[in-house]
């Protein structure tokens, strides 16, 4: 453990120069501007700011930096003046190790230290956390809503067990709203209009207000994101990939006495898209993927026959109750969380009749948590919780080949009709218990110990209907093809069963930390998290309908974090080593053994893996008005033992799939003083991945280079003014400045058997402008 320490310590080192190379080449004209400012009265300002930021990482409010595990903040300011939270899934670009990349704002990929989730089911969970206003949201599809009228967001690294329970050997993300206030101050309420590229149009809105002084306030808000689509349909001649997004958010604090508090938050969210963000891209030299089609090499364009569109409704909320016991603390937690969708999709992506799909599905959630706490001041503090978890999926989900000349194709599709219908009902059911106590041996020295008991139930009822030839195929209208089928159904792809599992799980988590003094402070924390176990619900043949087992992570980490220069500097690094058992993992490309030389996607687990990597995060005020942040991540994946399902290839030594071995991060701003008129802020930031792969077979950049995307940066830059008394705030910003071209995903299709000579990709938006209004009252 002590030579991979040093070892990524010197690498870390190393990667740093980097950073600060690049934090320096943003903040150039911001260092010019400054040279003539006074330096002490920026000391003291910004030790004040430094020493205020407070966290709930370990479920109790602490300073940040006297907290033993990693975490990143983020503040509100970046999210209502920065731009930032469009979706939820932007959070992470922040973060470093970290990525969450998706189009539009539909499902995250969340991914922290190359932990995350390959198969994109409703029913799998994610292994990174997400939680709103504490409370954990299983449907990684009900996690992309945006995050506006935020108070802050923590983003947690590494296995999270104890405190915030399973499906989080990644981390966990906790949104917090801002709250009523019971008393409110200047600027509570603002109204937010924005303008950009595409037509997008942008407005939203909080506003406060005391019902009754002292105990009772209320606070309401809204954001409506309008966006038109950006990609060409060359086949439909419309444009794809619009956005329409509406969320509106009511919250109600009750303060009857001291002693109380009840907060009840409900939120609604409307979100619509229309147009395919997919396209296709050739290995031939003639440019032809398959029968005949040769897709545009422009990356504006994209050509499908089958309409494509998403309906997506969600609603939730919670109630939260404080009480205080003598001198403990009651904490009570409810959550409820509905999730519906309705879709169409073109599956070849071309404009070819060869594969569409519909999907209906809705999940519904109900969580309860207790929590009992003493007084952080006792030697021995400690808390102490339960927790209960249900959730229910309905999934109905067809595809179809429609006969030629029965629907709108470019001609040349050699695929024969057929039609499958899959509905399954999911359950998962699981309680735990658990607590974590921290022994002060001395004001510098403690020790903190959690664990948690969790069992599991998840049951499955799964149908497959799927049509045994083409000549047993009809349709009664090709318009609503997936509900107007009157063929019949046999062969193989005609299958059932019901699924029933039970897993026990104990994790666990040890962390000494020595306070050297008020400023530095180092740490080692030994965690044990899992991940539940699930089903394979995308399976198409019976060999495919697997159980994957809950996979296990142990971690160790150890960190230093520090302040210098009166709170001008922070500087926090960790180092870290994962050894990680039955890893559940998503397999796709051509399996003999399988399904005869067909592409099928198989979740499953890998027997073993392992993680190094080390981490740095900077923030730092050098002179009056200057704000200079940066960030290294190191990465080093591998799966140790890898033996794919039913005749597949032995994968052993393949890397973790978005787990670029280098990630960076810089940001700066500058604020110019206009006097009674005001301020001007400059900023900008950038963000480096190096090499990242999308699957785990193939890892080939030079076949198959559409499945991977090569080292990029992706720079953004904003100017802001605000009025004298802050009011007012109008800002002109562009991202991706540099209009950098990469792929945000692609899906693997190539397959010679089948003479299909390329793969699938999603493009990364261009360079976009746009221009914002916040008025504060």
């Amino acid at each position: 453990m002590g030579n991979f320490l040093l070892h990524y310590l010197i690498r870390s080192r190393a990667a740093l120069l980097y950073a600060s190379a690049l934090a320096s080449t943003l903040a150039f004209p911001a260092v010019a501007l400054a040279a003539v400012d006074d330096v002490a009265d920026a000391a003291a300002d910004t030790a004040v700011e430094s020493a205020d930021i407070v966290v709930t990482a370990q479920r109790r409010e602490e300073r940040l930096q006297d907290v033993p595990t990693a975490v990143t903040v983020l503040s509100q300011n970046l999210f209502s003046e920065g731009g930032v939270g469009r979706s939820a899934n932007e959070v992470l670009n922040l973060v470093p190790n970290a990525s969450a990349g998706t189009q539009q704002h539909g499902r995250p990929r969340w991914w922290i230290r190359g932990v995350g989730a390959g198969q994109q089911q409703l029913d799998l969970a994610n292994p990174v956390g997400f939680y709103l206003d504490d409370v954990y949201i299983s449907n990684a599809s009900a996690t992309g809503l945006p995050l506006f009228d935020i108070e802050r967001v923590e983003v947690l690294r590494g296995p999270q067990g104890t405190l915030w329970g399973k499906n989080t050997t990644g981390g966990a993300i906790n949104v917090i709203s801002k709250r009523p206030s019971l008393a409110p101050g200047d600027d509570e309420n603002y109204a937010k209009l924005e303008y950009g590229s595409f037509d997008n149009k942008i407005a939203e809105a909080g506003i406060g207000a005391v019902l009754a002084p002292d105990v009772l306030a209320a606070r309401i808000s809204g954001r409506f994101d309008d966006r038109d689509g950006r990609f060409n349909n060359l086949f439909t001649r419309d444009k794809s990939s619009a956005v329409r997004d509406a969320v509106l958010r009511g919250q109600l604090l009750f303060k009857p006495s001291d002693s109380l508090e009840a907060l009840l938050s409900v939120h609604y969210r409307d979100y619509d898209t229309d147009g395919t963000y997919w396209t296709t891209t050739s290995y031939a030299a003639n440019g032809v993927v398959r029968n005949g089609y040769a897709p545009s090499t422009n990356k504006d364009d994209v050509s499908t026959n089958a309409g494509e569109f998403s309906r997506n409704k969600q609603l939730g909320g919670s109630l939260h109750l404080d009480a205080s016991l003598g001198n403990l603390t009651l904490t009570a937690i409810t959550g409820y969380e509905r999730f519906k969708t309705r879709s169409a999709t073109d599956g070849d992506y071309t404009p070819l009749e060869i594969s569409r799909g519909y999907t209906r599905a809705r999940s519904r959630q109900w969580t309860q948590e207790l929590r009992l706490a003493s007084p952080q001041t006792n030697r021995l503090n400690w808390i102490l919780g339960a927790y209960y978890f249900n959730e229910r999926i309905i999934s109905n989900a067809a595809s179809a080949t429609l006969p030629a000349g029965s629907v709108a194709a470019l001609p040349g599709s050699t695929a024969t009709p057929a039609y499958s219908l899959t509905s399954y009902r999911h359950k998962a059911e699981s309680g735990a218990a658990f607590g974590s106590a921290t022994f002060d041996f001395t004001d510098a020295l403690k020790l903190t110990v959690g664990a948690r008991w969790t069992r599991e139930t998840k049951t499955l009822d799964f149908d497959r209907l799927a049509s045994p030839n083409a000549a047993a195929s009809g349709w009664s209208s090709y318009t609503h093809w997936w509900d107007s089928y009157t063929g019949t159904y046999g062969g193989p792809g005609t299958f059932s069963s019901d699924l029933k599992r039970t897993w026990n799980a104990f994790t666990y988590d040890v962390t000494p930390s020595w306070k050297i003094d008020a400023n530095n402070m180092v740490y080692f924390k030994f965690s044990h998290g899992l991940k539940s176990g699930g089903f394979n619900t995308a399976a198409t043949l019976p060999v495919a309908l697997t159980a994957v087992a809950p996979e296990k992570l142990d971690a160790s980490e150890i960190g230093y974090k520090s302040q210098w220069f009166d709170g001008r500097l922070t500087f926090n690094v960790t180092a870290f080593h994962y050894g990680y058992d039955d890893v559940q993992i998503n397999v796709v490309g051509p399996n003999p053994g399988a399904v005869g030389g067909a592409t099928v996607s198989y979740l499953q687990n890998a027997a073993k893996a392992h993680v190094n990597g080390a981490e740095i995060e900077i923030a730092s005020t050098p002179i009056e008005r200057l704000k200079l942040t940066g960030s290294v991540g190191i990465l080093d994946t591998k799966y140790d033992k890898l033996q794919v399902l039913n005749g597949g290839a032995d994968l052993s030594g393949a890397r973790f799939v978005r787990a670029p071995k280098l990630t960076l991060n810089g940001s700066a701003s500058y604020t110019v003083p206009l006097g009674d008129a005001g301020s001007i802020e400059l900023a900008a930031d950038a963000r480096y991945n190096s090499l990242q792969y999308y699957y785990i077979t193939p890892q080939d950049t030079l076949n198959r280079p559409a499945l991977n995307q090569p080292g990029y940066t992706i720079a953004n830059a904003r100017i802001s003014y605000s009025a004298a008394n802050d009011r007012y705030t109008l800002t002109v910003f562009a991202n991706n400045l540099f209009d950098v071209d990469y792929r945000n995903h692609a899906l693997p299709q190539a397959n010679p058997a089948q003479g299909i000579n390329g793969d699938a990709v999603q493009w990364g938006d261009p360079r976009t402008y746009g221009v914002s209004l916040i008025a504060r009252f």
